[in-house]
């Protein structure tokens, strides 16, 4: 997983403001009363009788809309995306609003119970499908503008564009880092905004928990010291006695132990164990071929050559040396090229020669 550096987007400030107009203008005016309208109900359903359980929820639940409504538009650009809500509180608010397939979650229960409109609901006032709607600001624009060519979360697949009646259009997802399934209320928060490829997103994550995972607006797996590495068996290949059956493995003992936990969940929950384990063994293969196998067969014909055309030892030393170091960078520079404009398995290339200590 990669980081998404906001400061590299040229175009970051220009979405952030789009985003933000586009709910100032389409989705605040629909809810910025709602706090009053919901504790207008608590009062009148509490009036004479005891609270309950469900008292205490809804009151819980006012208090989320009243920080988001005094946001006002900022809140879609919020990169704080929990406020200042510790662990406990947000696995609680998880829990209400948990949406588990055709089953209604506790929220909706106790909205239920208590014969509050449903209109109230977090998946309604932040309607994500709104923006996929919209004509003028929409997932194809807001991706266009941010011009990641890569997924972030597996650096496996391109993220392509495309015209379609005079129209740029996006090949990648919009994933939502937190689900909207199980938090509806960042929905259309911009810094939970993924672009991914539709393997991870839609094959891999779907709607599984990432609150303890790796959240690529702040860290990488090279932040947190994740590696790529082959098995022992790839040693077969390299010395050329059979096809080996290596594998690759993320290594990630060597981190803090805080850091174990969310890296462990986002291989699980992107499947990255399984695509990457011998998905790009033939990649490897020529990796590793090209940069130390070729230069030395190269260099073997040119010193043919040159005993039949230069007697002077030193002047056919320098000649070699000269071309080594130049067909060096030949070789290496794809891979450098790869690595250094993050390019799709780049961060598996450079793991790879940095395992076997190959510089380039």
């Amino acid at each position: 997983m990669i980081r998404i550096d906001v400061s590299k987007i040229k175009n970051w400030e220009l979405i952030k403001k789009k985003h933000s107009e586009w709910y100032k203008d389409k989705i605040f005016p629909k809810i910025k009363n709602v706090p009053e309208e919901l504790e207008k109900i608590y009062k009148d359903t509490f009036k004479f009788r005891l609270i309950s359980i469900f008292g205490g929820v809804l009151k819980k639940y006012i208090e989320l809309l009243n920080k988001i409504i005094s946001e006002g538009e900022n809140f879609v650009k919020k990169k704080d995306l929990f406020f200042d809500y510790k662990v406990d509180e947000i696995n609680f608010l998880f829990r209400l609003m948990k949406k588990e397939k055709k089953k209604k979650t506790i929220l909706e229960y106790i909205f239920i119970k208590l014969k509050i409109p449903e209109k109230y609901l977090p998946h309604k006032l932040f309607p994500y499908k709104k923006l996929l709607d919209d004509k003028d600001w929409n997932r194809h624009k807001l991706l266009s503008l941010m011009e990641i060519e890569v997924c972030p979360y597996c650096q496996r697949n391109y993220i392509s564009s495309f015209e379609e009646n005079d129209d740029k259009r996006i090949t990648a997802d919009l994933d939502h880092f937190y689900p909207k399934s199980l938090y509806p209320f960042l929905a259309l928060s911009l810094y939970n905004f993924i672009p991914s490829c539709q393997i991870c997103n839609s094959r891999f994550k779907g709607t599984k928990d990432t609150y303890n995972s790796v959240y690529p607006y702040e860290e990488s797996f090279d932040d947190l010291g994740a590696k790529f590495e082959t098995s022992k068996e790839i040693i077969y290949e390299i010395l050329g006695e059979k096809n080996s059956e290596f594998f690759v493995s993320i290594n990630y003992e060597n981190p803090k132990d805080e850091n174990n936990k969310k890296i462990q969940n986002s291989i699980s929950n992107l499947g990255l164990d399984k695509v990457y384990k011998k998905s790009h063994n033939q990649y490897i293969k020529d990796l590793l071929d090209n940069i130390e196998k070729y230069p030395k067969n190269y260099l073997e014909s040119c010193v043919e050559i040159f005993d039949e055309y230069y007697k002077d030892k030193n002047k056919k030393e320098k000649i070699i040396k000269y071309f080594k170091n130049s067909f060096d960078d030949i070789i290496k520079e794809p891979y450098r090229k790869r690595i250094e404009s993050g390019e799709p398995l780049a961060k598996l290339t450079k793991d790879i020669l940095d395992e076997f200590k190959i510089k380039i």
